[in-house]
């Protein structure tokens, strides 16, 4: 990323193995350049592995530093589910299921 880059959000699909601390990798992504806040959640678990919500916030977060770290780890990152770039943050809107 660029030193103007003005990234604030990263939402990423992650699976990592379940033998890795999350404690941990949340720990050294709190080390990337620009990072502010790391929130990790398990949406699922299995014997080997643990699929991740990782959602990091920050101003002027380095996201391939971010990608290096989560990677690092041997984790796979599968997407980018949301990435909030700009001066602020424009939360999504809540829309009811449609029918």
């Amino acid at each position: 990323m660029t030193k103007t880059s003005r990234v604030r959000r990263v939402v990423l699909d992650v699976d990592i193995p379940s033998r890795i601390s999350i404690v941990d990798l949340a720990n050294e992504i709190m080390k990337v350049p620009g990072v502010r806040a790391v929130n990790i959640t398990v949406e699922e678990t299995d014997v080997d592995v643990l699929g991740l919500v990782v959602i990091v916030e920050g101003d002027g977060i380095d996201f391939e530093e971010l990608k290096r770290v989560i990677e690092h780890h041997g984790a796979a990152i599968h997407g980018v589910d949301q990435i909030i770039v700009g001066d602020y943050i424009i939360e999504y809107p809540f829309r009811p299921a449609r029918r």
